[in-house]
């Protein structure tokens, strides 16, 4: 016996199997003998302009995607810059405080509490 669902999927199944409902595993519509007429459950017009919608929100999210994607390799590259210039001859990144000589001093006004 063959199964027919309302997207166009056939299945083969055993003439003696017990006649409960099946469900089509690629839309989960119900699955009718092949002889029998099939409507579909939803209009078509209503299925091709979600279609629409999702094809133009897949546009524009590809759109901004590719705009990241262009930003995230400029901020690559002016990283790298920054790592090659600040490092120092062992190819290390220079510390955040230089070293400073002698000890700390103070602003000129604030007083010592020592």
């Amino acid at each position: 016996m063959i199964l027919a669902c309302v997207c166009g999927r056939r299945f083969r199944i055993p003439s003696d199997s017990e006649p409960r409902r099946r469900t089509c595993p690629q839309c989960g519509g119900v699955l009718q003998p092949e002889g029998e007429a099939l409507a579909p459950a939803t209009d078509i017009n209503v299925l091709i302009e979600q279609m629409r919608v999702l094809r133009d929100e897949l546009v524009t999210r590809d759109r901004q995607l590719r705009r990241a994607q262009a930003e995230s390799t400029v901020l690559k590259a002016e990283l790298d810059q920054l790592r090659a210039r600040g490092s120092g001859p062992q190819g290390e990144a220079p510390p955040l405080h230089p070293p400073q000589s002698g000890p700390l001093k103070l602003p000129s006004d604030r007083v010592s509490l020592s």
